[in-house]
């Protein structure tokens, strides 16, 4: 099965994953310092800017498109790392928080 390159600028992590999964998921098993607060899309504790490879991922949730303005970030980078999957193959996602 082939697999996206998942890079958290932050921590000069890379991580290679099949589509499916989230970027918690990813966060969690890599030991990033990446916070989490609720992991439901309810709180933007999670919040990352995705620097390139916007496509390779799933589109934004309504949960994420309120918490987005509740939170007043308007930038098209910016994502809910708890609410976004990998969906695209032989890609890169290069994020930071």
């Amino acid at each position: 099965m082939t697999t996206t390159r998942v890079e958290i600028i932050n921590d000069f992590l890379a991580v290679n994953v099949k589509p499916g999964k989230t970027i918690q998921d990813i966060v969690e098993a890599s030991g990033s310092a990446l916070p989490f607060g609720c992991r439901d899309g309810e709180c933007g504790t999670c919040i990352v800017m995705i620097e390139s490879g916007m496509e390779f991922l799933s589109e934004m949730t309504e949960k994420e498109k309120k918490v987005m303005k509740m939170l007043n970030e308007s930038s098209p980078k910016a994502r809910l790392s708890c609410q976004m999957k990998i969906v695209g193959h032989n890609g890169l996602v290069r994020l930071k928080y």
